[in-house]
């Protein structure tokens, strides 16, 4: 996973993980931040309720998701063009076997301790390496079993081994946090 120039190699044992700061340039960036956070007069991002986080048996708490791509189906090509194009040309894949963007609402009151998280999970059981990109900086992250956190900060893409149980931990200092998944074979 030496792909990138700008990247800061976290070595943790089995629960290594690479971030890259900047990984969009930033006019394009924008652009996707503007569709999934604002919508445009182009288009408003369609959001569907997801209520289990990891899995439809995992309710302790729910989200908004959209799926760009699953297993090779597109259901939107706008979006896919928009959103899935500028980031799978920077990353090193053989396949993409999905892309889909979540939106974690606040579901605590601000600055309460208590946020539901999901149970740890990996994506899918398959060999594949995941990537997600955060749209919006907040205090939410993806922890690891060893505790390990991976801070959402805009623009930033931390990428591990799809092997590796993860969880989302939900924001208390935003509203929604946005971030895209990416499931890919290397």
């Amino acid at each position: 996973m030496d792909y990138f120039d700008n990247v800061v190699l976290e070595n943790a044992g089995d629960y290594s993980y690479q971030r890259v700061d900047n990984f969009l340039p930033k006019e394009i960036f924008k652009d996707i931040q503007s569709l999934l956070l604002n919508g445009d007069q182009n288009q408003i991002m369609p959001w569907y309720y997801r209520q289990g986080m990891a899995d439809f048996e995992d309710t302790e708490g729910f989200l908004f998701g959209n799926d760009i791509i699953n297993r090779g189906v597109i259901p939107d090509n706008n979006l896919f063009l928009d959103i899935a194009t500028p980031i799978i040309s920077r990353l090193p894949m053989r396949q993409l076997i999905r892309m889909k963007v979540n939106c974690h609402p606040r579901q605590t009151l601000r600055g309460s301790p208590n946020y539901p998280p999901c149970r740890f999970h990996t994506d899918m059981k398959e060999e594949h390496t995941v990537a997600i990109l955060s749209i919006n900086t907040c205090n939410g992250y993806t922890e690891f079993e060893d505790g390990t956190q991976l801070e959402s900060i805009e623009n930033s893409l931390v990428i591990f081994n799809g092997n590796i149980k993860h969880r989302s931990m939900g924001q208390t200092d935003s509203n929604i946090r946005v971030n895209i998944n990416i499931n890919f074979q290397q």
